[in-house]
């Protein structure tokens, strides 16, 4: 009997509703008990002093692993890394966090067989195409970006889903994406206008319609400035006149193929190999003296 009036006391109204015990412990009450661990922790006992007392991290011979690198070194890999901990990408061996795969990634083949680097799919790495999310996109199959199917939850659709992110069908965003039209990065890639000829999307240094000997004219004036590219006159101004190629300091240039100066080596006349004769010559002249 009085285990029993023990037993109901313990599931009284008062442990469960009033005291919010858990089941644990009005089951298996272990207050009153004192385990071994615990007297041990107390008092320290077995515990050593640090290996390495008063020692920064500055000369700790272990690695500190960062929990926030998720890319494995490639200069790590060859052994060439300079950085040590402080680089920023992983210094470990793990074949799931390594770097991308070059030519799998530039031309969607590899063929070493015994590739390091991941291989990941090019459809795995598009964005998904957030006005397709939002209901229609104009570009539609050939939209650079992803577009996936999905199905509309209703319940969010009509005002409130129960399983908030966790539902398995599609929570729309209404919410305009940002605009990253295909017009503005034309006007940003042709923002450079070419002094020369006037056309957007070159600089006069890659002018196809200049002439050679203006071309060469504009790398001697900028070498002899010493800074940037002296810009030349458009040929649509009035009183525009050819500049002679002669003119300049012409003759500070040298030649690395015959050693020469007067001239650069894309308007040299005496072959590839006319430097071997330059060295003949004067290795002849030097025994003659």
């Amino acid at each position: 009997m009085a285990d029993k009036e023990k037993f109901s006391r313990a599931f009284s109204y008062e442990n469960i509703f009033i005291n919010k015990l858990k089941m644990e412990v009005i089951v298996a009450n272990v207050d009153n008990l004192n385990f071994d661990i615990e007297t041990l922790l107390e008092e320290q006992v077995g515990a050593q002093l640090l290996p390495f007392p008063g020692m920064d991290n500055t000369n700790c011979p272990f690695r500190h692993v960062r929990g926030d690198r998720t890319v494995v070194c490639k200069h790590w890999l060859r052994g060439l890394c300079k950085k040590g901990d402080r680089c920023e990408f992983l210094h470990e061996y793990d074949m799931t966090k390594m770097p991308e795969c070059y030519f799998y990634s530039r031309f969607n083949a590899c063929h070493n067989k015994e590739c390091p680097f991941l291989h990941i799919n090019p459809d795995q790495k598009m964005k998904d195409c957030p006005w397709y999310d939002r209901g229609f996109c104009r570009h539609g199959p050939l939209c650079r970006n992803r577009h996936v199917r999905r199905v509309l939850c209703t319940n969010y659709f009509a005002g409130f889903c129960p399983d908030g992110p966790e539902c398995k069908f599609m929570h729309p965003r209404f919410e305009l994406p940002q605009v990253t039209d295909d017009k503005i990065l034309a006007q940003k890639k042709h923002g450079v206008v070419c002094h020369y000829c006037g056309e957007p999307g070159h600089k006069i240094t890659h002018c196809f319609k200049m002439n050679p000997e203006l071309a060469e004219q504009n790398a001697i004036m900028s070498l002899s400035s010493g800074g940037p590219k002296t810009q030349l006159p458009r040929k649509d101004t009035p009183g525009y006149t050819p500049i002679d190629m002669k003119a300049g300091r012409l003759e500070n240039i040298v030649c690395f193929k015959c050693g020469q100066q007067g001239h650069f080596a894309n308007r040299c006349t005496k072959g590839q190999f006319a430097f071997l004769n330059s060295m003949l010559n004067n290795n002849n002249n030097a025994d003659k003296t």
